[in-house]
């Protein structure tokens, strides 16, 4: 995988956690978990923006339409 590091932003768990509006403790399950992928940089741990979008993608649940007959 290649990266143009001039187009890729790098967002911190800390941000991660505000940006989804959870805890920084449900940021750290999803890493456990391996559900969202993360690169550890100088000890740190960092996601790409482009994953972080395609990991919502992913989880995102589409609205159920219903369709009435009527009787």
């Amino acid at each position: 995988m290649k990266f143009d590091l001039t187009t890729n932003n790098f967002i911190s768990p800390e941000d991660l956690a505000d940006i989804f509006k959870i805890s920084r403790s449900s940021v750290y399950r999803l890493i456990e978990k391996r559900q969202i992928p993360f690169f550890k940089i100088g000890g740190k741990l960092r996601f790409s923006q482009s994953d972080v979008n395609e990991y919502l993608e992913k989880v995102r649940v589409e609205q159920m339409t219903k369709q009435y007959e009527r009787i």
